[in-house]
Protein backbone atom coordinates (compact mmCIF):
# COMPACT_ATOMS: atom_id res chain seq x y z
CA UNK A 1 0.00 0.00 0.00
CA UNK A 2 2.78 2.42 0.80
CA UNK A 3 4.49 1.67 -2.53
CA UNK A 4 1.39 2.77 -4.42
CA UNK A 5 1.32 6.00 -2.44
CA UNK A 6 5.02 6.56 -3.18
CA UNK A 7 4.52 5.86 -6.88
CA UNK A 8 1.57 8.24 -7.02
CA UNK A 9 3.47 10.88 -5.09
CA UNK A 10 6.53 10.47 -7.31
CA UNK A 11 4.43 10.64 -10.45
CA UNK A 12 2.70 13.80 -9.21
CA UNK A 13 6.06 15.39 -8.54
CA UNK A 14 7.28 14.32 -12.00
CA UNK A 15 4.12 15.69 -13.64
CA UNK A 16 4.50 18.97 -11.80
CA UNK A 17 8.14 19.23 -12.81
CA UNK A 18 7.35 18.48 -16.45
CA UNK A 19 4.61 21.10 -16.57
CA UNK A 20 6.80 23.63 -14.76
CA UNK A 21 9.66 22.98 -17.18
CA UNK A 22 7.27 23.42 -20.09
CA UNK A 23 5.93 26.70 -18.68
CA UNK A 24 9.44 28.01 -18.00
CA UNK A 25 10.47 27.11 -21.53
CA UNK A 26 7.45 28.93 -22.97
CA UNK A 27 8.03 32.02 -20.85
CA UNK A 28 11.72 32.00 -21.81
CA UNK A 29 10.80 31.70 -25.48
CA UNK A 30 8.43 34.66 -25.34
CA UNK A 31 10.94 36.70 -23.35
CA UNK A 32 13.66 35.82 -25.86
CA UNK A 33 11.39 36.78 -28.73
CA UNK A 34 11.09 40.31 -27.36
CA UNK A 35 14.62 40.52 -25.95
CA UNK A 36 16.20 39.84 -29.35
CA UNK A 37 13.80 42.17 -31.16
CA UNK A 38 16.58 44.44 -32.43
CA UNK A 39 19.29 41.78 -32.77
CA UNK A 40 17.52 39.18 -34.96
CA UNK A 41 15.24 39.53 -37.94
CA UNK A 42 11.61 38.69 -37.36
CA UNK A 43 11.47 35.39 -39.32
CA UNK A 44 14.32 33.95 -37.22
CA UNK A 45 12.57 34.96 -34.00
CA UNK A 46 9.24 33.54 -35.17
CA UNK A 47 10.78 30.20 -36.20
CA UNK A 48 12.67 30.05 -32.90
CA UNK A 49 9.47 30.68 -30.97
CA UNK A 50 7.61 28.01 -32.95
CA UNK A 51 10.37 25.49 -32.21
CA UNK A 52 10.30 26.38 -28.50
CA UNK A 53 6.49 26.01 -28.38
CA UNK A 54 6.79 22.62 -30.11
CA UNK A 55 9.45 21.40 -27.66
CA UNK A 56 7.45 22.71 -24.68
CA UNK A 57 4.37 20.89 -26.00
CA UNK A 58 6.33 17.65 -26.29
CA UNK A 59 7.56 18.05 -22.72
CA UNK A 60 4.07 18.85 -21.43
CA UNK A 61 2.63 15.85 -23.29
CA UNK A 62 4.79 13.56 -21.16
CA UNK A 63 2.79 14.49 -18.04
CA UNK A 64 -0.56 12.92 -17.19
CA UNK A 65 -2.55 16.15 -17.56
CA UNK A 66 -0.70 17.01 -20.78
CA UNK A 67 -1.42 13.57 -22.23
CA UNK A 68 -5.08 13.98 -21.25
CA UNK A 69 -5.20 17.38 -22.96
CA UNK A 70 -3.66 16.09 -26.19
CA UNK A 71 -6.00 13.06 -26.16
CA UNK A 72 -8.92 15.50 -25.83
CA UNK A 73 -7.62 17.51 -28.80
CA UNK A 74 -7.30 14.34 -30.88
CA UNK A 75 -10.81 13.15 -29.98
CA UNK A 76 -12.22 16.61 -30.73
CA UNK A 77 -10.67 16.49 -34.18
CA UNK A 78 -12.22 13.06 -34.77
CA UNK A 79 -15.65 14.41 -33.78
CA UNK A 80 -15.15 17.49 -35.98
CA UNK A 81 -14.61 15.23 -38.98
CA UNK A 82 -17.96 13.53 -38.33
CA UNK A 83 -19.89 16.79 -38.73
CA UNK A 84 -22.01 17.03 -41.87
CA UNK A 85 -21.83 20.62 -43.06
CA UNK A 86 -24.79 22.15 -44.93
CA UNK A 87 -24.56 22.81 -48.64
CA UNK A 88 -24.43 26.32 -50.07
CA UNK A 89 -28.10 26.14 -51.06
CA UNK A 90 -29.18 24.93 -47.59
CA UNK A 91 -27.22 27.75 -45.98
CA UNK A 92 -28.85 30.37 -48.23
CA UNK A 93 -32.35 28.97 -47.64
CA UNK A 94 -31.87 28.88 -43.86
CA UNK A 95 -30.44 32.41 -43.80
CA UNK A 96 -33.33 33.71 -45.91
CA UNK A 97 -35.83 32.03 -43.59
CA UNK A 98 -34.20 33.61 -40.52
CA UNK A 99 -34.32 37.06 -42.15
CA UNK A 100 -38.00 36.67 -43.12
CA UNK A 101 -39.04 35.46 -39.65
CA UNK A 102 -37.07 38.28 -38.01
CA UNK A 103 -38.80 40.91 -40.16
CA UNK A 104 -42.24 39.39 -39.52
CA UNK A 105 -41.74 39.24 -35.75
CA UNK A 106 -40.41 42.80 -35.66
CA UNK A 107 -43.47 44.02 -37.61
CA UNK A 108 -45.77 42.11 -35.24
CA UNK A 109 -44.06 43.59 -32.18
CA UNK A 110 -44.23 47.08 -33.70
CA UNK A 111 -47.97 46.63 -34.30
CA UNK A 112 -48.53 45.41 -30.73
CA UNK A 113 -46.51 48.35 -29.40
CA UNK A 114 -48.48 50.81 -31.50
CA UNK A 115 -51.79 49.25 -30.42
CA UNK A 116 -50.93 49.22 -26.72
CA UNK A 117 -49.65 52.79 -26.97
CA UNK A 118 -52.93 53.90 -28.55
CA UNK A 119 -54.90 52.07 -25.87
CA UNK A 120 -52.96 53.70 -23.03
CA UNK A 121 -53.27 57.13 -24.66
CA UNK A 122 -57.05 56.72 -24.99
CA UNK A 123 -57.39 55.55 -21.37
CA UNK A 124 -55.27 58.40 -20.03
CA UNK A 125 -57.11 60.91 -22.20
CA UNK A 126 -54.20 62.03 -24.33
CA UNK A 127 -54.46 63.01 -27.95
Amino acid sequence: MSTKAEITEKSQVANTLLLALSAILLLGGVAGYYYFQDAWITPVRVVSLIVIVFVASLIAAQSVSGATFFRFIKESDIERRKVVWPTHQETLQTSLMVIIVTVLISLFLAAVDWGLGALVRSLVGGS
